[in-house]
């Protein structure tokens, strides 16, 4: 058994979605000045049928921690032919959320980073995962994370060992001279004023070079997880949020074709 792996066993990934995922237990080290939790990461993975090995996806739960449209998204990965490894932040930290403003110093986006690279560093190590063709999604507070972990210090500690980011309306807040060459995917909607993702990768954006792969789609009258199917219209912590099938369509599409670009049909030379 490998370190700091559980028993693999089958467990009900939900009830809604039903199937099964491997429960793992992934050691999480520091990395720069991130905050490590004192016991493993929980994740699950999800598998495509088949020997492998296969392309893998890091799925990045938003400020709430693991809920419904996460699981969607590893069942959608899976029928893509990706492996999707649901990674929980939050449950080895003792935390349940860090939606108000209050509580979001508890877990930070650069404590999560570290959690993604332990993440890809581990699947490395399991036979039926392709570990050259690694990628990472995250919504809201995991789509900063997403977003974040393709700066170039990352890059240059762990060359190869992230392919391509994709960021669901999580906000690009930080110097886009910082930012490497992996390729990044941003998609938000135009109303969402939660962080104003739209706005701030907009702007990053501009400002990269033409060997830094970056592209961003923006809906217009789109609020905060568009692409949940389960997620009612409401307004949580003072933000609007609501699935739109129109926008959401489309996203699954535009991250369909630039995960397979990156992952399975990767540019030559």
């Amino acid at each position: 058994m490998l370190p700091g792996r559980r028993l693999i066993r089958c467990v009900a990934v939900s009830a809604a979605l039903g199937g099964c995922a491997q429960t793992l237990a992934i050691p999480d080290r520091q990395i720069g000045v991130s905050r490590v939790p004192d016991k493993p990461l929980a994740a699950s993975l999800v598998l495509p049928g088949g020997p492998g090995p296969f392309p893998a996806v890091i799925l990045l739960h938003g400020c709430n921690g693991l809920g419904s449209g996460i699981w969607t998204w590893s069942r959608r990965l899976q029928g893509w032919g990706y492996a999707a490894l649901v990674l929980d932040s939050f449950s080895a930290r003792g935390v349940a959320t860090v939606c108000a403003p209050e509580l979001q110093s508890h877990v930070s986006v650069q404590d999560r980073v570290a959690d993604v690279l332990n993440a890809a560093l581990y699947l490395r190590t399991l036979p039926k995962i392709d570990g050259s063709a690694i990628a990472v999604l995250g919504q809201s507070h995991g789509g900063s994370t997403a977003a974040m972990v393709t700066e170039q210090r990352y890059q240059r500690e762990y060359p190869g060992l992230l392919r391509a980011a994709v960021n669901y309306y999580g906000s690009c807040g930080w110097p886009p001279e910082a930012h490497g060459t992996i390729p990044l995917l941003a998609l938000a909607g135009e109303a969402d004023d939660w962080g104003s993702p739209a706005l701030s990768c907009g702007v990053f954006g501009g400002k990269l070079r033409p060997d830094q792969p970056f592209a961003i789609h923006t809906y217009p009258g789109v609020w905060h997880s568009f692409d949940n199917p389960q997620q009612a219209t409401t307004t949580f912590v003072g933000h609007r949020m609501g699935y739109d099938d129109a926008a959401a369509n489309d996203s699954y599409q535009r991250v369909h074709a630039f995960l397979d670009k990156w992952l399975k049909h990767p540019p030559q030379g």
